[in-house]
């Protein structure tokens, strides 16, 4: 068995070796950006580049965050309270194409009541990687999927300390043993009863007050990922409404020759339900979901290509002269039951389902609904 935990041990280490980010990074609360996810970095100065139509929330180690639209190139480090560098036209007012509606609100993430300070996710001793603990607190273990982890075997093999976790019927989370005391950097075996399975964790404590924008960002600078997921969730839920990104692979305003192959790409920044119609001259044709689709629901943070894995059926521009537009809305539930046709992909819809289909977008109420759309342009 000890060969074991040591060989997995080894695998996990190198995750407690990196360096630590710089307090003026920013990172990434959510985004309709393809290429930029939730939990990303941006070093402090760097660039970053968002097209027409596309949005982003910063949150930087101070609490403070910014919404940024597109299109804007440009770095985010005069945001973050910061020093300004010498030597170099810095900051947001020295990017090219600033203007003054790129910039949505910045502000400050307050505590949130909801919380207690030290109240992080409880781990999850059945995930390999790294985890953080509050300052003066022992943390909750929660209680694995993985039924092999139950009960779990915990060793710490610099001090020799071991101790056995046993969840009862219908408990989810227990205290972590006193037994295997942690401090910041400690290395610890996770092991099914009989050792056949193990792997390592690494610990990290953090500073706690319970204003959740500083403990993100240092869960984040922690390598401390699945802790700081759910709280740049709860953060993106509270700061940024749900919105989606549609574009072409020509731009937002595209041209295309006759027979030309049309390629889309689009972005929600929170997992979403996604309905697609394609518009021509006296039709209109549902895309998106179909058959091939696996449903309507897409995750955050996660492009969709049309054509692709979920929308097969190939685009093609038509005559000249004979402009299209795909329209796509985005809801923060499932309207698939209440649109007419919803099933009937690739078939254009008759003059009674499109007025029903209106009807029905206009009447929605409790619900999130962001639209985004693309015309394009046969010449």
């Amino acid at each position: 068995m000890r060969r074991k935990i040591w060989a997995a041990l080894a695998i996990t280490l190198a995750l407690a070796t990196a360096e630590r980010a710089a307090a003026d990074q920013a990172v990434v609360v959510s985004a309709t950006v393809p290429g930029l996810t939730a939990g990303q970095v941006i070093d402090d100065g760097a660039p970053v580049s968002l097209p027409e139509g596309a949005s982003a929330l910063f949150l930087f180690a101070s609490g403070r965050t910014i919404t940024v639209k597109g299109p804007y190139s440009g770095p985010l480090d005069r945001m973050s309270g910061g020093k300004t560098q010498q030597g170099r036209l810095a900051g947001l007012f020295g990017a090219e194409r600033f203007s003054q509606t790129d910039l949505g609100a910045a502000r400050t993430v307050g505590q949130n009541g909801s919380r207690a300070a030290g109240d992080l996710m409880a781990v999850d001793a059945s995930r390999p990687g790294v985890w953080c603990v509050p300052a003066g607190r022992r943390p909750d273990l929660q209680k694995s999927a993985d039924p092999a982890f139950d009960p779990l075997v915990l060793h710490n093999p610099a001090g020799g300390e071991q101790a056995t976790v046993r969840w009862p019927a219908g408990g989810a989370a227990q205290p972590w043993p006193a037994a295997v005391p942690l401090s910041d950097g400690a290395e610890i075996v996770a092991a099914n009863s009989d050792g056949t399975r193990s792997h390592g964790l690494v610990f990290h404590v953090v500073d706690d007050t319970g204003d959740n924008g500083p403990l993100a960002v240092r869960l984040v600078q922690a390598g401390c990922r699945h802790q700081a997921e759910a709280i740049l969730a709860a953060i993106g839920d509270a700061l940024a409404p749900l919105d989606l990104y549609l574009t072409s692979d020509h731009g937002l305003y595209p041209t295309y020759r006759p027979g030309e192959p049309i390629r889309l790409v689009l972005q929600t920044n929170r997992d979403a339900w996604l309905y697609c119609y394609l518009r021509r001259r006296g039709d209109l044709i549902p895309l998106f979901p179909s058959s091939a689709s696996g449903g309507s629901l897409v995750r955050n943070h996660t492009p969709l290509m049309f054509p692709g894995d979920r929308m097969p059926l190939p685009l093609q521009a038509s005559d000249p002269g004979s402009d299209s537009e795909v329209r796509c809305f985005a809801a923060d539930r499932d309207i698939g039951a209440d649109l007419p046709d919803s099933a009937q992909a690739f078939r254009p819809l008759g003059r009674e389902a499109v007025e029903k289909l209106e009807s029905t977008l206009d009447g929605l109420r409790q619900t999130r609904l962001v639209v985004a759309q693309v015309v394009l342009r046969v010449e």
